[in-house]
């Protein structure tokens, strides 16, 4: 499994795969969150952090792909002060102070299987390719303050860090 392809989600070869059940897989896999009260719950949370950057900004997602498996995602979009978006992220607006020089965030997932194996920092290479096209500045994921995650982040150039109400806030300029 160590050969892998990086597509742009609405790549016809994506689209014939039909991914979108192995992408929700890693989703709730990599999830801190395991437990819902019920399928509306379970379904308001993954609208709100994966189907709602897939329906409106699939042009800012990618998987990996290892023959037919998915191997990790990244999705996000451009612009994180967009009020459909605060809508169902009310805490972006914590930060929204910070989003004249990091206005753009993401989100990424690997399967278990494929961590280690350098196909998030790819997924991450191909997002900031895609924002420097679009002038767009910098960048930022939202994490816990002692999240496991955070160097990953660190080690791919991410050294701007801010906590706010139990939030970590990490910027990298485009």
């Amino acid at each position: 499994m160590s050969e892998f392809v990086i597509f742009n989600y609405e790549h016809p070869h994506v689209v014939n795969l039909d991914v979108r059940e192995q992408v929700r897989d890693i989703f709730f896999e990599s999830s801190s969150k395991k437990d819902f009260k019920n399928q509306e719950e379970k379904d308001s949370f993954l609208w709100k952090y994966l189907d709602f950057y897939l329906t409106h900004y699939s042009e800012f997602a990618w998987v990996a792909l290892s023959k037919k498996k998915v191997l990790g995602y990244i999705i996000g979009m451009p612009l994180s002060s967009d009020p459909k978006l605060y809508e169902i992220q009310p805490h972006m607006k914590k930060f929204e102070n910070l989003f004249s020089e990091y206005g753009a965030h993401l989100h990424i997932n690997c399967h278990a299987d494929a961590r280690g194996m350098g196909v998030g920092s790819k997924l991450v290479t191909h997002f900031m390719r895609k924002l420097k096209d679009h002038h767009i500045p910098g960048v930022h994921i939202i994490t816990g303050p002692e999240s496991r995650n955070k160097e990953f982040y660190r080690k791919l150039g991410f050294d701007f860090e801010c906590e706010r109400e139990g939030m970590c806030f990490m910027g990298k300029k485009t």
